[in-house]
């Protein structure tokens, strides 16, 4: 779960918090000035990311027992989770698992992992858990990531079967030598759902966590909705819309602009099809707007691959609002969506 995927800056009129370097923005999240207390904002590195957190309407002795649960909480989810670094972790250990031995997981990982693999049967394919061996291939996530594409013949023995993991009553079964589990585009929004639940059981109600662009909300600031703004894919210091919301939601954007080379004048960017083992060229940048950052960020990854077709054959079925710049720079968006949406 290593990963930068999504980026974002949570601004106020008054100061900006920078990203550290390498750090681009996604997601700017719009305060107005209020009467009293002021919001307190922290960020914290993790998870490859920044994670920034925003908190409305209590005391900051209040708060930062909050975010301290709350952090703790989010990198035990990334170390249970990742695939990356030398530490164990039962994921790792599943994927060096001998073929057709039950491996049992921990209850929350196998909780997680059949939410992944509903999201790849209910999208087609289009999002799948098990592309490990094909995302440490393509190198996005390594510390020393490549600069030019696989040979064809390396994508096609890394690219996984249909059908990788099944569940017994004695754990879970890897079905083939090419199939290894790598959460990183939904555990992010997990560790951003358990981040939530730490602050709720604090007493926190009005509150914004950003793992660099998986977003979830609760509340509102200071009764009044949060301001949302979206990046342009193509445009780092421009807001592609608007969004006014409260209440307890997740807003995920997925785009080929974070961690990507440039060879032969084609952009490769770490957002791999499933069915082809190559970076998914329909999409800049999918927005999906879910209960929670775990279908979210899961979804957001299924609708990028899927292009702007998407909109209608997974957004509209799943009910999900949805917005989706395709290749040529075209904006998307379901109805739901646009209710919402105030554009530039």
């Amino acid at each position: 779960m290593n990963e930068i995927r999504k980026r974002l800056a949570i601004r106020d009129p008054v100061s900006t918090i920078q990203p550290m370097k390498r750090i681009t923005m996604l997601v700017a999240i719009l305060l107005a000035g209020c009467s009293s207390p002021p919001d307190i904002h922290e960020t914290r590195f993790m998870m490859g990311t920044l994670v920034e957190f925003t908190i409305s309407g209590v005391d900051k002795n209040v708060a930062m027992p909050a975010i301290q649960a709350a952090t703790a909480e989010m990198q035990r989810v990334d170390n249970m989770f990742t695939i990356y670094g030398t530490a164990p972790n039962p994921v790792k250990a599943l994927n060096n698992e001998q073929v057709g031995h039950p491996f049992p997981l921990p209850k929350e990982i196998s909780r997680v992992l059949r939410t992944a693999l509903q999201i790849q049967q209910k999208s087609g394919g289009l999002f799948d858990p098990a592309l490990g061996k094909l995302d440490l291939l393509w190198g996005f996530s390594l510390p020393d990531p490549r600069t030019t594409p696989p040979s064809d013949q390396q994508i096609r023995n890394a690219i996984p079967p249909k059908t990788c993991f099944t569940e017994v009553d004695a754990g879970w079964i890897r079905q083939n030598q090419r199939c290894a589990l790598d959460f990183g585009a939904i555990a992010k929004g997990y560790a951003i759902d358990r981040g939530m639940a730490a602050l709720q059981s604090h007493g926190i109600r009005n509150a914004i966590i950003n793992a660099g662009g998986d977003l979830r909300m609760i509340g509102s600031h200071n009764g009044k909705p949060w301001r949302i703004g979206i990046r342009h894919p193509r445009k780092p210091d421009a807001v592609l819309a608007t969004l006014e919301m409260h209440g307890d939601a997740s807003i995920v954007t997925s785009g080929d602009y974070e961690r990507f080379f440039i060879y032969d004048g084609r952009r490769y960017h770490h957002i791999l099809n499933p069915k082809t083992g190559y970076p998914a060229m329909l999409s800049q940048s999918a927005t999906v707007i879910a209960p929670n950052a775990t279908l979210a960020d899961g979804w957001s990854t299924a609708l990028f691959v899927e292009g702007p077709a998407g909109i209608k054959s997974l957004a509209r079925r799943n009910g999900f609002a949805a917005m989706l710049v395709d290749r040529n720079g075209k904006l998307h968006m379901t109805d739901n969506m646009r209710k919402i949406s105030h554009l530039p």
